[in-house]
């Protein structure tokens, strides 16, 4: 679908800026929560060449985009045999296979081959890399600094999907809107930043008793409530 503006066409489909953003800030999350290098590239990769397949199917050259699109899958798969390989224990599955899965998740909503993109999958995606970030905590697999970037990061991830499909569906992808972007994905961070903050002061400070899952889920509602107020 696409909309003329004076001399410009403007696409409907999620803008890339912040589509871009979130993949990339869901990946910080995977890597703060312990992902390999070589996983996150391979992730990385597949991802690149998902998107660059379903621009090229969208251009009706089905046959490069639908191998560009078999070599991002590649990718991915490659990305979850390496990071399987390096898993001695059921709890290490659970903190990293299905985030990596979530990345792929959101990118797919993020790059339709037809339509404006999909909230529930941005939804669907975030939330499987959040399951690593709550799995996290619950095995006392990383510092707790450490989980509540990677709880802070899902959550900026979330709002940069939506954003990129709020902003491509109401302005257009054809129009130069990466300040709007870029403002409204910084002041997330901003907001997200403080809720970490807050919330390392208040495990420091707090009852001993508070579990690390129980101040990642206190972080995220706290966030949440803000970018609501953002918005």
């Amino acid at each position: 679908m696409s909309t003329v503006t004076g001399t410009t066409t403007a696409t409907q489909r999620p803008t890339r800026v912040a589509s871009a953003l979130a993949v990339g800030i869901a990946l910080l999350a995977m890597w703060e929560l312990g992902a390999s290098s070589l996983t996150l590239v391979l992730e990385l990769v597949g991802v690149a060449a998902l998107a660059g397949g379903a621009g090229l199917w969208r251009r009706e050259w089905l046959i490069s985009g639908a191998l560009v699109g078999v070599v991002g899958v590649a990718g991915v798969v490659g990305a979850l045999a390496v990071a399987s390989a390096g898993i001695a224990r059921l709890s290490g599955f659970i903190r990293l296979i299905p985030g990596l899965i979530g990345v792929f998740v959101l990118a797919l909503a993020l790059v339709p081959v037809r339509g404006t993109g999909s909230r529930t999958l941005v939804k669907v995606g975030t939330a499987l890399v959040f399951i690593g970030v709550l799995a996290s905590g619950i095995f006392n697999a990383v510092t707790i600094g450490t989980l509540l970037v990677a709880g802070a990061a899902t959550v900026v991830a979330w709002d940069a999907g939506e954003h990129a499909i709020n902003v491509g569906e109401h302005l257009g992808r054809g129009r130069d809107t990466r300040e709007i972007e870029l403002v409204h994905i910084v002041g997330t961070g901003a907001v997200a930043f403080v809720a970490v903050e807050a919330a390392k002061f208040s495990g420091g400070v707090g009852p001993s008793g508070l579990s690390l899952a129980s101040l990642v889920l206190l972080l995220v509602a706290v966030v949440l409530l803000a970018v609501a107020l953002h918005d």
